[in-house]
């Protein structure tokens, strides 16, 4: 018997509900964060593809302007070099490393026809020799397309990108480009911003529904502590009206007792003994019934059981077992060895009263006929049975 059954069933679905917002957010979390990745991935490529196309546009140029001929025009026309050099510049930003024409030699060696870098003392020298870092300008001599290689290890690049430069069908040159890092680790902080923003959110949402759960929680908890009575740790009158009266009382029997002569158990051993009778009884009681049983303290030394049953000899039997047992079993409070009796009544007909006061009283009405009959009885239909 336990009136805190209904504030464990809200504790366990809280948990319930708080463990699947929990795996709700972690999986919407993920998701998010795959999106993202994915995301990222795309935008990534969307620069790389973009500042391709323009770098072809620019290997078109100097295809139209060398009219066939790159490598001879610009070993005869200096002027040549420096208006391409010159237009080149205007594709460098600080986010691009280097712009620069190469050529494959005849022993198979890359060199230098541009280099849009104009600080003299940084710009490579026509035909300086250029050694490459990875196999991107094989590979776009070979295939006549664009190539792109992504820098792994090196923190400051992270782009190569290689356009070939054709002259009468064939590779005469690759116009080549290095972008910088710090696009991609823009990009990744940026993403990276987003990430910590939604996770963030999630965990404010995260501490308010738990929040919120522990006001839920200790606000059901205070509630069935208001029921308790602070004594025995029975249920008290307010549990009986606010609950029980709003109930289906009608599928109980009721089962009234008062402990017999409390009053010179007070007079004699104390009002603290009187209170620890009460208390052992209460225990030895609950003890006798079931989980979906209720014991509530009425007032003073008269308590009032819910015994869920339509069965009238169950609940004859019930009552029978707890007189039986207080009389029989002495309560032993310090150095005083008590004998006590209860006098009970039983309203075997709850069903037929119109209200919960209404079957309480005629309860009592059975409970004053034990009395009555010189107490330690059981009184039922206005018969002592026992």
């Amino acid at each position: 018997m336990k009136i805190t059954r209904q504030f464990d069933l809200v504790l366990k679905i809280g948990i319930v509900i708080l463990t699947l917002l929990t795996m709700a957010m972690i999986y919407l979390y993920l998701q998010v964060d795959k999106v993202l990745s994915s995301t990222r991935q795309e935008m990534t490529e969307m620069i790389i593809d973009r500042y391709g196309m323009e770098l072809s546009n620019a290997a078109r140029l100097i295809e139209y302007l060398s009219d066939g001929a790159l490598l001879e025009k610009l070993e005869a026309q200096p002027a040549l070099r420096l208006r391409l050099q010159q237009n080149l510049a205007f594709y460098k930003t600080p986010e691009i490393d280097n712009i620069f024409v190469i050529y494959r030699d005849k022993r198979g060696k890359y060199r230098y026809l541009l280099d849009a870098e104009m600080d003299p003392e940084k710009q490579a020298m026509f035909k300086q020799r250029f050694e490459p870092v990875s196999n991107v300008w094989d590979n776009a001599y070979k295939s006549g397309e664009k190539q792109f290689f992504k820098h792994v290890k090196n923190g400051t690049l992270w782009v190569s990108v290689a356009v070939p430069i054709i002259e009468k069908g064939r590779v005469a040159a690759v116009l080549g480009s290095d972008l910088s890092a710090s696009i991609r680790t823009d990009v990744q902080r940026r993403f990276s911003q987003i990430k910590t923003l939604i996770l963030s959110v999630a965990v404010i949402i995260g501490i308010l529904l738990i929040f919120g759960y522990i006001q839920i929680y200790y606000y059901f908890k205070g509630r069935s502590r208001s029921f308790i009575d602070p004594l025995t740790g029975a249920c008290n009158r307010k549990f009986l009206y606010e609950v029980l009266a709003n109930g289906n009382y009608e599928e109980y029997q009721i089962i009234m007792y008062d402990v017999d002569h409390f009053k010179e158990v007070n007079d004699t051993y104390g009002h603290d003994t009187g209170d620890d009778v009460l208390k052992m009884l209460t225990k030895r009681v609950k003890r006798m019934l079931r989980r979906e049983d209720y014991l509530v303290r009425f007032g003073g030394e008269e308590f009032i059981i819910f015994l869920k049953t339509n069965s009238q000899k169950e609940a004859m039997e019930v009552a029978e077992r707890i007189k039986k047992t207080v009389e029989t079993s002495p309560f032993v409070i310090g150095d005083n060895i008590l004998h006590i009796t209860i006098s009970v009544g039983i309203n075997d007909s709850v069903i037929s009263a119109s209200n919960l006061d209404e079957a309480i009283e005629k309860a009592d009405i059975q409970l004053y006929c034990a009395k009555n009959a010189g107490r330690n009885r059981i009184c039922v239909n206005n018969s002592v049975v026992l």
